[in-house]
C-alpha cells in the first residue's frame, strides 16, 4: 500500500511537472514567439492556453497595443538658424512578432533603434523650416496684452506656410521611409512634439527683450498719464481762473458800489456844510505836506496857507 500511494504521488508531481512546462497562457494585449533551441518556430497571436514541447520549446512574450517612446530633448538648428531644445513622443507597435524577434529581439532594443530613427528624422525635418512653423499651426491672430505689443507683433510678423502639424507628419513620414516594419516588424504610427524651448543663451536675449518691451510699454504709459495729469491740471487751473476772476469781478463791483456810497455821503456831506469841508480838507493837505523840517516859500495870498495865515476865521453860522 505504501509503494502504490508513492508512485501515485511520484505520478503527480511528474504531471504537475510536465504540465507547467507543455502548458502556457496568452495574456489580452500579448503575443508570443515560440522559440525551439532559441530558434523561433511559431507565433501566438490569440489570447489563452496553450501548448508548446517541454523543456525544448521557450515562450516569448511581446506587448501586441501601442507602446510609449519618449526621446531626451535634443539640440538643433531650425532654418533660419535658431538653436533650440526640441522634446518628442511617439507611438510604436510590434506588426510582425516573429520578423521583430529575428531582428530585434527585445523591446529595449526596439527603444534604442526608435531613437535613431525618430532623433534623426526631426533634425532632418526641422532644419527645413523657420521657427514659427516648429512652434505654430495656423496662421490665427494671437491676442496680446497690449495694443503696443500687437502693433510690433504685426510689424514683424511671418506667414505660417505649413504648421506643426504638418512637420509632425513629415517627421513620422521620413521616420517610416527606411520601413522598419520591413526591417523590423515594428511601426511607428504618430509622432508629436511635446516641448520646444531656447538654448539657455538665446533664453536670456529673450527675456531681455522681452523686459525692455514691457518697460517701453510701462514708460508709454506713463508719459500717457502725465500727459492725462496735464489736461486735469489744465481744466482744474481754467475752472480756478473762471473762479478767481469772477470773484475779482465781484469785489471791484462791491468796491465800487462802497466808493460810489462813500461818494454819496460825501457829497452830501458837502452840499449841507461847504466851509466845514473845506476846512477838513485843509488840515488833511497840511498833515500830509507841512511835517519836520519841511520848508514852504509860497507868496503872501496864497490860499494853501489861509487858514494859517487867519487862524481866528471861523466859518460865519447861519442862524435860522
Amino acid at each position: 500500500m505504501k509503494t502504490t500511494a508513492t508512485i501515485i504521488s511520484i505520478l503527480v508531481v511528474l504531471t504537475a511537472i510536465f504540465a507547467k512546462a507543455s502548458l502556457y497562457v496568452v495574456q489580452e494585449g500579448q503575443q508570443a514567439v515560440i522559440t525551439q533551441f532559441g530558434k523561433p518556430v511559431k507565433v501566438v497571436r490569440d489570447p489563452g492556453l496553450n501548448f508548446k514541447t517541454p523543456f525544448i520549446q521557450t515562450v516569448n512574450r511581446l506587448e501586441k497595443r501601442l507602446l510609449p517612446w519618449d526621446g531626451d530633448p535634443e539640440n538643433m538648428q531650425t532654418r533660419d538658424k535658431k538653436r533650440i531644445f526640441i522634446d518628442v513622443w511617439a507611438r510604436w507597435q510590434i506588426v510582425d512578432p516573429m520578423k521583430f524577434f529575428q531582428a530585434v529581439r527585445t523591446e529595449q532594443r526596439g527603444y534604442k533603434i526608435l531613437d535613431d530613427l525618430v532623433d534623426s528624422a526631426v533634425r532632418d525635418v526641422v532644419a527645413r523650416y523657420n521657427l514659427i512653423e516648429v512652434v505654430r499651426s495656423s496662421d490665427r491672430e494671437l491676442q496680446y496684452e497690449t495694443e503696443e505689443l500687437a502693433k510690433d507683433a504685426a510689424a514683424g510678423r511671418e506667414i505660417i506656410k505649413a504648421g506643426r502639424a504638418k512637420m509632425e507628419a513629415e517627421i513620422l513620414q521620413v521616420a517610416n521611409a527606411n520601413d522598419p516594419k520591413e526591417q523590423y516588424g515594428m511601426e511607428l504610427t504618430v509622432v508629436h512634439v511635446k516641448r520646444i524651448n531656447y538654448i539657455e543663451s538665446v533664453r536670456r536675449a529673450v527675456y531681455e527683450r522681452m523686459k525692455s518691451e514691457r518697460l517701453r510699454i510701462a514708460q508709454l504709459f506713463k508719459s500717457e498719464a502725465q500727459q492725462e495729469q496735464n489736461i486735469i491740471l489744465g481744466l482744474m487751473r481754467k475752472e480756478l481762473d473762471g473762479i478767481e476772476g469772477e470773484m475779482e469781478q465781484k469785489a471791484a463791483e462791491i468796491r465800487g458800489q462802497a466808493d460810489a456810497e462813500v461818494i454819496k455821503i460825501a457829497a452830501e456831506g458837502y452840499s449841507k456844510s461847504p466851509e466845514f469841508y473845506e476846512f477838513l480838507r485843509s488840515l488833511e493837505a497840511y498833515k500830509k505836506t507841512l511835517k519836520r523840517g519841511t520848508r514852504l516859500i509860497l507868496s503872501s495870498d496864497n490860499k494853501f496857507l489861509a487858514q494859517l495865515r487867519e487862524p481866528s476865521t471861523e466859518p460865519k453860522s447861519q442862524k435860522p
